[in-house]
C-alpha cells in the first residue's frame, strides 16, 4: 500500500463529499448513481497508483462498461470488450479516478473528445473531484510544455497542471472545474 494515495474513508463516506456530487447534476437519482460508483472505486484503488473506470449512460443510468483491472498504473486500457460496448452509446458520462489526485489530464480531455462522451468526472484519492470535456484535441507537447513553464516559474506540479489547464481552457474548447458542495455547474 502507498501511503500517498490511501484514501480518507470518512470522508469519502460523508455527507460533504457525497453533496460534491448533488452539485454535477440537477438528477438525484444521477447523483447517487455516481457518488456509488465513486465510492466503490476509490474503496476499490486506495493505496495504489491504478485507475478505475465506469461508462454510464445518460439516458437509463446504467453502468454499461467498467475497467477495474488494470495492469498499468495511472492509466486506463480499454479492453476489446469496453471498446464495443461503449461504441453502442451516444450519450456516456464516465467517471475514472487519479490516485495521485491531480486534475483531468490532456489525454483525459483528449479521449472525452475522441469518444464524444457528454462529461468526464475524475475522482482523485485526496477527496477532489473534477468535471471535464472537450470539444477539441489538445497537442500533448503544447501542454506539457505550458505545464514546464508554469514549473519554471515556481509552481508546484498540481499548480502548474491547473494553471495550464486554464490558460489553455482560454484558447481551446475544452473545459474543466473542481466540484465542491457548494457549488453547481
Amino acid at each position: 500500500r502507498i501511503k500517498d494515495t490511501q484514501i480518507n474513508d470518512t470522508y469519502i463516506c460523508s455527507g460533504k463529499y457525497r453533496r460534491k456530487f448533488d452539485a454535477i447534476s440537477n438528477s438525484k437519482r444521477l447523483s447517487r448513481c455516481l457518488y456509488r460508483i465513486a465510492k466503490k472505486i476509490l474503496k476499490h484503488c486506495t493505496g495504489t497508483h491504478y485507475e478505475d473506470m465506469y461508462w454510464i449512460d445518460l439516458d437509463s443510468l446504467k453502468i454499461v462498461a467498467k475497467e477495474t483491472t488494470q495492469i498499468v498504473e495511472k492509466q486506463i486500457v480499454y479492453s476489446e470488450k469496453t471498446k464495443k460496448h461503449i461504441k453502442e452509446y451516444t450519450n456516456l458520462i464516465t467517471i475514472h479516478s487519479h490516485p495521485d489526485s491531480f486534475p483531468p489530464s490532456i489525454q483525459d480531455f483528449n479521449s472525452n473528445f475522441i469518444h464524444n462522451y457528454a462529461l468526464g468526472i475524475v475522482v482523485c484519492h485526496n477527496g477532489c473531484i473534477y468535471i471535464y470535456n472537450a470539444n477539441e484535441m489538445i497537442n500533448e507537447k503544447y501542454y506539457k510544455l505550458t505545464v514546464e513553464a508554469y514549473i519554471k516559474s515556481g509552481y508546484n506540479e498540481y499548480g502548474a497542471q491547473v494553471a495550464a489547464l486554464k490558460e489553455i481552457e482560454k484558447s481551446f474548447d475544452i473545459k474543466f472545474k473542481e466540484v465542491t458542495e457548494n457549488d453547481g455547474l
